[in-house]
C-alpha cells in the first residue's frame, strides 16, 4: 500500500510539473517565436531516467556545467545530449532555452533540439549529441589553425543568423566556451539560450538586467575550474556594464573573447611570432581569477601586449604588409573586444563573419 501511495504521489507531481512547465514553455514560444517553431517531442521521465542511467555520474558529458548538468544517453536508438537544468536557474530561463532552441534548430550551426521532458523540475532538454567544446579538452586534441578558424566562423554564422534572420534581433548574450559544441563531424554548434533576449522591432537595444546575473553566477560556478580553459575576465560588454543596454555588440564582444581563447589553445604559435612567455601571459587571462577583473578585457590584453613588447600586433599600419591568416584572426579578435587598431570599428556580426570567411579562404591558399 505504501508503494502504491508513493507511486500515486509521484504521478501527480509529474502531472503538475507538466502543466506548470508547459504553461511557461508556451508563453515563451508565443513571446519569442509567435508560436511558430520546429516540432518539440515530449519524452517521458522513464525514458530520460533509462537513457541517463538515472542521471549517473558515469553518463556525465562534461567536467564543468555552468547552466545544466549534461549527460550522454541513447534515445530512439540514437546518441543524445540530455541537459538537466540546475536548480539555481529560473524555470523561465530554461523554458526560454527550449523556445529559442526550437526556433533555430533547422540551422546547422545550432545545437538541434529533439525534444524535452516537462515531468521534471526543472525541465530536461534533449538534443542531438555533440561534445561541449570547453577549451581544456580542445587543447588536448591539439587542433590545427584551420580548425580554430572554422570553429570561429561557424559560431559567427550562428550569431549572425540570430541577429538578422527574424523580424527582431535575438541576442545570445552569454556566449563562452561552455555554450559551443562540436558534433561528430567537427561542426560547431551554438547552444544554451537561457539568457537570450530580443530587441524590439525598430529599436537598437533593450535594457535587461539578466546578463549581470549570469556573470555573477558564472564567476561563482567557475571558482574551482583552474586550468580548464575558462575565461575569468569579464567577457561582458563594457557598454552593457555601463548602461545596461543589450545590443548586437554585446555578442560581438563575447565572441572576440571566445576567439582570443581559441588562440590560446596552442601555447606557441610561430606564425604569430609571439614568445612563449607572451602567450602564457595571455593564457593566464583565461585561466586565473584576477583582482582587477572589473576592468574591460581589451585593457588587460593591451597591457600584456605592451608589457612584452608586442604592440606591433596592434599596429594599424598594415596596408602594405602581408599579414598571416593567424595574425589577422588575432587582430580581428582584438577588434571585437574593443581594441583600437586605427581602423573603423566593427558594427555587426555580419562584418565579423565576412572577415572570418576571408581569413579562412586566405588560410587555405597558404596551406596552414
Amino acid at each position: 500500500m505504501n508503494w502504491l501511495r508513493t507511486n500515486g504521489i509521484g504521478a501527480k507531481k509529474r502531472q503538475r510539473n507538466v502543466k506548470e512547465n508547459g504553461e511557461v514553455v508556451l508563453k515563451e514560444l508565443i513571446e519569442c517565436c509567435d508560436g511558430k517553431c520546429n516540432p518539440i517531442k515530449n519524452f517521458s521521465s522513464d525514458q530520460i531516467i533509462k537513457a541517463t542511467n538515472n542521471f549517473s555520474q558515469s553518463n556525465r558529458a562534461s567536467r564543468i556545467d555552468i547552466y545544466y548538468r549534461c549527460y550522454k544517453g541513447i534515445l530512439d536508438d540514437r546518441p543524445v545530449l540530455i541537459k538537466k537544468g540546475k536548480y539555481n536557474l529560473d524555470k523561465k530561463e530554461i523554458c526560454r532555452d527550449i523556445a529559442i532552441s526550437s526556433m533555430v534548430s533547422g540551422h546547422k550551426n545550432f545545437l538541434k533540439l529533439l525534444g524535452c521532458c516537462l515531468e521534471f523540475t526543472p525541465p530536461v532538454l534533449v538534443f542531438e549529441y555533440a561534445e561541449i567544446i570547453t577549451l581544456g579538452p580542445l587543447a588536448a586534441s591539439n587542433p590545427s589553425n584551420m580548425t580554430r578558424i572554422k570553429i570561429a566562423r561557424e559560431v559567427a554564422n550562428a550569431l549572425t543568423y540570430l541577429h538578422t534572420a527574424f523580424s527582431r534581433a535575438f541576442i545570445h548574450s552569454s556566449l563562452d566556451p561552455f555554450t559551443v559544441y562540436l558534433d561528430g563531424n567537427g561542426i560547431a554548434k551554438l547552444g544554451n539560450f537561457c539568457y537570450c533576449v530580443y530587441i524590439p522591432e525598430g529599436e537598437e537595444f533593450i535594457h535587461d538586467d539578466s546578463l549581470k546575473k549570469y556573470h555573477e553566477f558564472r564567476t561563482s560556478t567557475l571558482k574551482q575550474a583552474h586550468g580548464l580553459g575558462v575565461c575569468y575576465l569579464p567577457v561582458i560588454d563594457p557598454e552593457y556594464k555601463a548602461t545596461g543596454k543589450v545590443t548586437t555588440k554585446t555578442d560581438m564582444h563575447s565572441f572576440g573573447a571566445f576567439m582570443l581563447a581559441l588562440v590560446q589553445v596552442k601555447e606557441v604559435d610561430d606564425e604569430l611570432s609571439l614568445s612563449s612567455d607572451m602567450l602564457r601571459a595571455l593564457a593566464e587571462l583565461f585561466i586565473k581569477p584576477h583582482d582587477d577583473a572589473c576592468f574591460p578585457l581589451h585593457l588587460h590584453v593591451s597591457k600584456v601586449l605592451r608589457k612584452f613588447g608586442y604592440a606591433e600586433v596592434m599596429d594599424s599600419d598594415v596596408s602594405n604588409v602581408v599579414v598571416s591568416p593567424v595574425k589577422e584572426f588575432f587582430r580581428l579578435a582584438l577588434r571585437c573586444i574593443g581594441c583600437s587598431l586605427g581602423v573603423d570599428p566593427l558594427t555587426s556580426m555580419i562584418q565579423v563573419a565576412k572577415y572570418l570567411r576571408a581569413i579562412e579562404k586566405s588560410a587555405y591558399g597558404d596551406h596552414w
